[in-house]
């Protein structure tokens, strides 16, 4: 366990400030409506650029690989991402939205390198390996939540000043992988001419039903995150305690999904499992349609225990279903350019949603449909069949 956690600890760093540093656009949504008098559909497009970023990335990736070894692209997709994140306070909306593509690029390319990194260098502790660096994202996205607005809320740099503590985080991450990561990966995996519309797995339903099932999950996962805060505002809790709120579920459902790669690659199946916790996120999200009141904390805690569990599921079906590190990546970058395809519409479906029923609780029945398909999806999914 312990050499565990040293071998991890560089993209445990990187995986701190892959979320935080996106979802904390969620609780400043209000904010910015107030200060520059944004539209509904504004804030729904400066959510959903990043995902539209992570997606589109994909085609780009064969390209960015010959830039160097697994260690030298995440050298680089670090730093710009800790740039990113500064420049993003130096303007306006504008820079928001402008630098908030950067961020989506930088972010998109260590999604998709990091899995790479684990097969190369952690072959018998993957599942472990994997669990860490999702609960380190999810923990630090709940602290981002948790901080935001009280920051936002503390000078007046507003919500500019929301935005520091994942920049030095960058800064000193970018630092560590330039001076301590060798510059060579334990195996560098031999990068295949073929663009990105020529990828094999494109043929294979094995690999589209796990493309999809991550699909819908972040589907729900970043339309909730977008509009939660908003959400809980409009049933009596006032911004901080909505981004408390948010940020407590995040946490337990990180600190839930930690051990789960772990406990999981000991099974041969995971059907079973997707299928259970993807009715769990149908049963909380209809509970927090309909209900009110502090009961809302173990809806809103349930629904994210059931979306990190399935995410760390997700990521370790990459590792676990991919015979070696080429396919690994190949499959990696498959599921995450459709499924964030699919994530970047639905920040803006159910702000949509919205503005046609006035009505938060029936936009909310979109997400308890995702969960329900989302079920459908798992029964193949989750199988043991390689890829």
């Amino acid at each position: 366990m312990k050499n565990t956690l040293k071998q991890g600890l560089p993209i445990f760093a990187i995986s701190s400030n892959m979320r935080a540093g996106l979802i904390l656009i969620g609780p400043l949504l209000p904010i910015l409506k107030e200060e520059y008098g944004i539209s509904v559909f504004t804030e729904s497009i400066l959510a959903a650029t990043p995902l539209l970023c992570f997606s589109l990335s994909a085609i780009l990736m064969r390209s960015i690989s010959r830039l160097g070894n697994t260690n030298r692209v995440i050298s680089y997709a670090i730093t710009l991402l800790t740039l990113s994140l500064f420049l993003r306070t130096t303007f306006d909306i504008a820079s928001i939205l402008i630098f908030s593509i950067t961020l989506g690029i930088s972010v998109a390319v260590l999604n998709y390198m990091l899995p790479v990194w684990v097969k190369e260098n952690g072959t018998s502790n993957a599942g472990l390996l994997t669990g860490i660096y999702a609960s380190v994202m999810g923990s630090c996205a709940a602290i981002s939540l948790a901080i935001t607005a009280p920051l936002a809320e503390a000078s007046s740099y507003t919500w500019r000043l929301a935005m520091l503590p994942w920049f030095i985080i960058g800064a000193l991450t970018a630092l560590w992988w330039w001076i301590k990561i060798p510059s060579s990966s334990v195996s560098d995996v031999v990068e295949s001419k073929e663009s990105f519309w020529a990828n094999p797995l494109f043929k294979s339903s094995s690999a589209w039903s796990i493309t999809i099932l991550f699909g819908l999950l972040n589907m729900i996962h970043y339309a909730s995150a977008t509009w939660l805060p908003t959400i809980l505002i409009t049933k009596g809790f006032t911004l901080v305690n909505a981004g408390i709120l948010v940020a407590v579920a995040t946490l337990v459902g990180s600190l839930l999904s930690l051990a789960v790669p772990h406990f999981a690659a000991k099974r041969k199946d995971f059907r079973m499992v997707l299928i259970v916790f993807s009715i769990f996120l149908a049963i909380s999200y209809f509970a927090i349609s309909v209900d009110t009141g502090m009961s809302l904390w173990v809806w809103v805690i349930l629904g994210n225990i059931g979306v990190y569990v399935t995410f760390s599921i997700a990521l370790f079906l990459v590792v676990f279903r991919a015979a070696d590190a080429a396919k690994t990546k190949s499959l990696s970058i498959m599921m995450q350019s459709v499924g964030y395809v699919m994530a970047t519409v639905s920040p803006i479906i159910l702000g949509r949603l919205f503005d046609i029923t006035g009505n938060w609780d029936r936009a909310l029945y979109f997400i308890i449909g995702l969960a329900a398909l989302q079920v459908f999806v798992a029964i193949k999914a989750g199988s043991n069949e390689k890829v």
